[in-house]
């Protein structure tokens, strides 16, 4: 029987819930709303004001790159040592917002915290996986995950000041929204690195094969294209060229996640991959337009509250019971997600708060459900491929609704239209967008069941096959 340790889960669990929310912070842009404050602190001309909001953005595709290097170095070295090290280079940057005094340093800055960021991620999953109590600490770890990308865009919204503030470096906030929760996260690490120097109490995670660890680095390519994606379509790129280019990098995304969800070292049996892609591409990319739509900085926090609140719990209630639920679990699950896009765009950017909140609910329900049942039996490796497939479709879902509302919006320009011409193409724009999303969620349903299904026969049929033992191929 194994020996309990309460003090090392409670610290584990205050680590889960505070270093995850503060990686995915990072990744919302929000240097749009204080380019004049900025200008003023910084001595921008009117050309430079681009370069800045692009110098803001280069946390997110350092963090592409940095999430599957970061793995496998977790798997190589220990878990602990690279969680602590990509806190303390994320609280590092934060502190040294002050010395952001120009577009080159601020674009340093926030590169360094991307690359903290996604040291994070894998890091922290891996603690999970260690523990005796793995289902509870990685249904806390995919809790805070899925939470966080849905309340990601209004949270960094809701601390962003203004653009006219009599105090020209207030700007700065945008580089380090929420910093306690780094800060608390990098203590309760620290602890955790005081309680590793007694015996180990639980197996651990099994040594990585090489197989494990090569596959783990098959996502920094689609990484590396989604990051170059994300610097040069800044670059007056057409708005349709952009579209084409994101719609062959989330479909190369998919083809990845369908091979490896039917593999031996990074497959599990229920498509654990393909439903990260789906978690990636559904969660910020919905919310994080409809935050600005519902009015940027005065965005109605409750109803993004309300769908984070349900994500966690149903990820949490899907890995926590005792009777695991199976595929129709997972079907449900996009089921949800797809009623509630259908929902969004029924109501548009006029819902009220009870709507909206309706909406979200069902869009984090049905996003942690279908996550938490196809965590549960997935192994380690399995798990961290599938969160380095997650991040690289966050940025894909921007690349595509993005260009949407640029094209809309400069074809009202063209044709002499004012702010409320252009706030109607935006949301029109998202719209589309919505329609786009609830087939990306039919086809991924489809996907999770197809790869599923075929993972359980090519299983059933080893495990039948003469001379073996009757154990099924390995999940992780």
């Amino acid at each position: 029987m194994q020996r309990r340790d309460p003090a090392g889960l409670a610290i584990l669990l205050l680590v889960l819930v505070t270093a995850i929310p503060a990686a995915v912070l990072v990744l919302p842009n929000t240097a749009s709303y204080v380019v004049p404050q900025a200008a003023r602190d910084l001595g921008l001309s009117g050309g430079e004001a681009a370069g800045f909001v692009r110098a803001t953005g280069l946390a997110m595709p350092a963090l592409l790159l940095a999430t599957p290097l970061a793995a496998v170095l977790a798997r190589r070295r220990t878990p602990w040592g690279v969680l602590f090290g990509g806190l303390a280079l994320l609280l590092g940057a934060q502190a040294s917002a002050a010395y952001a005094t120009s577009v080159p340093l601020t674009g340093l800055l926030r590169a360094v915290e991307g690359v903290g960021a996604g040291a994070v991620l894998p890091a922290a999953l891996l603690l999970a996986c260690e523990r005796s109590e793995r289902r509870l600490a990685t249904g806390v770890w995919a809790a805070a995950l899925t939470g966080s990308l849905l309340l990601a865009t209004p949270a960094v919204l809701a601390v962003t000041p203004g653009p006219y503030g009599a105090y020209a470096a207030e700007w700065r906030v945008i580089l380090h929204p929420y910093w306690w929760l780094g800060a608390t996260a990098l203590v309760g690490t620290g602890l955790l690195g005081v309680l590793r120097l007694r015996p180990p109490i639980g197996p651990g995670v099994p040594a990585p094969t090489r197989g494990e660890r090569v596959l783990l680095l098959l996502p920094v390519a689609p990484a590396a294209g989604f990051a170059f994606l994300a610097v040069v379509t800044t670059y007056a790129w057409s708005p349709g060229g952009q579209l084409i280019l994101a719609a062959c990098a989330v479909t190369g995304l998919l083809g990845i996640a369908l091979a490896g969800s039917r593999g031996a070292v990074t497959g599990s049996p229920l498509g654990y991959a393909v439903v990260m892609v789906a978690v990636g591409l559904l969660s910020m990319p919905v919310t994080g337009p409809l935050a600005g739509l519902l009015g940027g900085r005065g965005v109605p926090f409750g109803p993004f509250a309300v769908g984070a609140g349900c994500a966690a719990l149903a990820v949490l209630t899907a890995t926590a019971t005792r009777r695991p639920a199976g595929r129709g679990a997972v079907m449900c699950g996009f089921g949800l997600v797809t009623a509630a896009m259908v929902a969004l765009v029924a109501m548009g950017a006029g819902a009220d708060r009870w709507e909206l909140s309706g909406a979200l609910g069902a869009l984090g329900t049905g996003m942690g459900l279908a996550l938490g049942t196809t965590l549960r039996p997935a192994g380690a490796g399995p798990a961290l491929f599938g969160l380095t497939l997650c991040l690289p479709a966050v940025l894909g879902g921007h690349l595509v609704v993005g260009p949407l509302q640029v094209a809309r919006v400069g074809a009202v320009t063209r044709t002499g239209g004012g702010t409320a011409q252009a706030l109607a193409a935006l949301t029109d724009a998202y719209r589309m967008w919505l329609v786009s999303a609830c087939v990306i969620a039919v086809v991924l349903a489809v996907a999770t069941a197809w790869t599923g299904r075929g993972r359980a026969r090519r299983d059933a049929a080893v495990a039948a096959a003469p001379g073996s033992s009757g154990a099924a191929l390995p999940t992780g």
